[in-house]
């Protein structure tokens, strides 16, 4: 079914060829019977593209065992022989959009999709017509992800499968028992109280150009440069995201000094953060922040800012880490920035499924650079959880 539908675009491209020769030639005859027939045509493909759709929703038999995540394949080794595919595909999908070739991209498109949908992914195909990532290039842009050291790997990141939704919270009972005398009656106490919490995930878009050197170069190394592309915007896009959840915590932002910078920093933490949430805290702040951090040292002389040997990288403050962002991310202004908290708790990053990408050489900066510019599309949202569980401060930037 899928070779006719290929077929069918074939002749809808002929007659198509036929209506501009028409047009040129100013027959009217000719024109008139080839719309018609371009008529007549797409009406068919619109009923077998129908049936390829719903063919392609029902498994094969040799995708009757389940994987790990949920998806289907027949075993091991198939499955390494399906991921090669998928990837060899998914390349040439990029490949034929620029040259928008149509039939290729077709070919390549449902072996990709396949692929997807046996990995438990998703259930469905992009509505704007993109090619979805499969599994393997992903993890290849999860890779560049966390080598970025994002912060998301601070908080609590969830992937949904719809673009609204809402979570259920518990919040914290602030009082225990109650004491009564013998034979008393028993005051009903304070019941458990829940707050909803709804995410609203939005589309966020970028254009990687990728060159035509670079287009006819090795799978491995078209791969290597869009997942270095695209890992790179997806951390800037979702910290961004996240910061804005930390910047609400500013309007009661606690005033630190050189004078008093650890008596501040201590009142931020034993003061202002529940207790509930010391143990499982670390510090937020840009390279201003950090440079003041590393100024300020103990009675003894010693640097409160040491190195994190437990997890081989990064610094600890006070015992605590310190995740570090570049001031361009995070910016300075009267005051330079500083979150303390269980940043798991403070907050939820919510993903929409897998990202989904399309190339083309036509249109935008392509066509005069010589390049293809590849879309990517993913689905975010970020929402506060327990606001008692980070806490802001500010330190002076004239003393940083």
């Amino acid at each position: 079914m899928k070779k006719k539908l290929l077929n069918l675009l074939n002749q809808k491209k002929a007659i198509i060829d036929r209506m501009k020769a028409a047009d040129e030639a100013k027959d009217q005859a000719a024109f008139d019977t080839a719309q018609t027939e371009l008529t007549n045509l797409d009406n068919e493909i619109t009923r077998v593209k129908a049936i390829v759709d719903a063919e392609d929703s029902v498994p094969e038999p040799d995708e009757a065992l389940p994987t790990n995540n949920g998806g289907t394949y027949a075993n091991a080794a198939n499955h390494s022989k399906n991921s090669n595919e998928c990837i060899r595909a998914f390349c040439a999908c990029i490949r034929a959009g620029a040259r928008n070739d149509r039939q290729a991209l077709t070919e390549n498109m449902d072996i990709v999709t396949r692929a997807v949908r046996n990995e438990g992914m998703v259930e469905g195909t992009p509505a704007d017509g993109g090619l979805l990532v499969p599994k393997d290039v992903q993890t290849m842009i999860n890779e560049q992800m966390r080598a970025l050291s994002p912060l998301s790997d601070l908080f609590t990141v969830e992937t949904v499968t719809s673009n609204t939704g809402s979570r259920v919270r518990d919040t914290s009972p602030t009082t225990g028992f109650t004491k009564i005398a013998e034979n008393s009656n028993i005051n009903k106490d304070d019941k458990p109280t829940f707050a909803n919490v709804e995410y609203n995930v939005q589309k966020y878009a970028l254009i990687v150009p990728v060159s035509n050197d670079l287009l006819a170069d090795t799978d491995q190394n078209l791969l290597a440069y869009l997942s270095r592309w695209l890992g790179k915007k997806a951390v800037i896009t979702e910290n961004s995201l996240l910061l804005g959840l930390l910047k609400t915590l500013d309007g009661s932002a606690t005033a630190i000094t050189v004078a008093d910078a650890i008596k501040n920093l201590k009142t931020m933490k034993n003061k202002n953060l529940d207790p509930a949430f010391i143990a499982g805290m670390s510090y937020i702040t840009n390279q201003d922040g950090f440079n003041f951090l590393d100024t300020l040292t103990d009675n003894d002389g010693r640097p409160l800012l040491q190195p994190n040997v437990a997890a081989g990288t990064g610094y600890m403050f006070a015992g605590k880490p310190i995740h570090v962002l570049s001031n361009s991310h995070l910016a300075s202004a009267d005051t330079t920035p500083i979150y303390m908290g269980d940043f798991k708790q403070f907050g939820t990053l919510f993903r929409r499924a897998i990202m989904s990408i399309k190339s083309t050489d036509v249109g935008g900066n392509a066509w005069g650079n010589d390049t293809t510019e590849v879309r990517a599309i993913t689905r975010l949202d970020a929402q506060k959880f327990d606001d008692k569980a980070a806490v802001a401060g500010k330190i002076t930037v004239g003393d940083a």
